[in-house]
């Protein structure tokens, strides 16, 4: 070997054998961070902290230790705080969130006024539902809670009520589309009756909002729900009638529940419906934000599951 034909070689080593030495460490990194579990976030609606469309109530849920808040559209008419409806307190509402670093998570809305007219029959709803899409945009929250429940409990037997809601739901999701919004349906109806509404509807804009515990007596196999419904559920409530999580005896047996959806792939939001049996709303629902950040807990390594 000529001493140029020495140097050639040895410069080459000093080329690559960095490489080698960069292309080995990413792996060992990846494999520790793929250790680490996804943290579970745990929202709350406001009007278990207290009031629906209260300010204040992004404060509290900070106090608490909440990731995030469900707030609501107040009317007018109704006349118990400032409205979402007006710019200015959409403004407030965001920046609140900001400060106390709390998300909120969706946006529910519902019946306007004393006289709570069934949603999927009212005209006047379609224009207060795509309003709703814009206010949940300037929160920046991409999920809206709509209630087909109570009085607007839809009847699968009545071909008017279907067709009326349908032909309401393609042309507001037009709206939540072009601001990349979901409307979640919270409803009395099985998953089977969910799947043949939002076929019809035809909109990965428009989904559903679950609540497991609500339909438990409506539906042959509650735990069988999740899979049919798979990636169609775009957020959660979690409840135990006026008790807390940990208590026994509720409807629901959510460590088999949380299996559920974790199977299907939901990775979203855990929205907290729960009172305060014990009048201590800060312990009560700290003690709930524990149950179910230990109970829905992502695996370590599985993340990438998720959707």
């Amino acid at each position: 070997m000529t001493r140029r034909d020495f140097v050639k070689q040895a410069a080459a080593g000093a080329t690559f054998a960095p490489v080698i030495g960069s292309a080995q460490q990413p792996a060992a990194v990846k494999t520790k961070e793929a250790v680490k579990p996804v943290p579970v976030r745990v929202g709350m609606t406001d009007w278990n902290l207290g009031q629906r469309g209260d300010i204040d109530k992004i404060a509290l849920a900070r106090e608490i230790g909440l990731d995030g808040i469900q707030v609501s559209v107040q009317y007018p008419t109704d006349g118990k705080a400032p409205t979402l409806r007006d710019a200015k307190t959409q403004t407030a509402f965001k920046r609140a969130a900001l400060e106390n670093g709390i998300q909120i998570c969706s946006l529910a809305i519902g019946n306007p006024g004393k006289s709570r007219l069934p949603m999927h029959t009212n005209a006047a709803f379609a224009i207060l539902l795509v309003e709703a899409v814009e206010i949940a945009h300037n929160l920046g929250t991409n999920n809206i809670l709509l209630p087909i429940l109570g009085d607007s409990h839809i009847d699968m037997t009545n071909l008017w009520q279907i067709d009326t809601f349908v032909a309401m739901m393609k042309e507001v999701s037009r709206y939540a589309e072009k601001y990349g919004v979901v409307i979640g349906l919270e409803d009395w109806i099985s998953a089977e009756d969910n799947i043949k509404l939002l076929d019809a509807i035809g909109s990965d804009h428009v989904a559903v909002y679950y609540d497991a515990h609500n339909i438990v007596p409506r539906v042959k196999d509650i735990y069988a729900e999740p899979k049919m419904l798979g990636k169609r559920i775009h957020q959660i409530h979690v409840k135990n009638a006026n008790l807390l999580l940990t208590t026994a005896g509720g409807r629901i047996e959510w460590p088999r529940m949380a299996q559920e959806f974790f199977d299907v792939g939901y990775r979203g939001w855990y929205v907290l419906e729960t009172n305060s049996p014990t009048g201590d709303i800060v312990a009560d629902t700290r003690a709930n934000i524990e149950y179910v950040k230990k109970t829905f807990r992502i695996p370590p390594g599985t993340e990438s599951a998720g959707v």
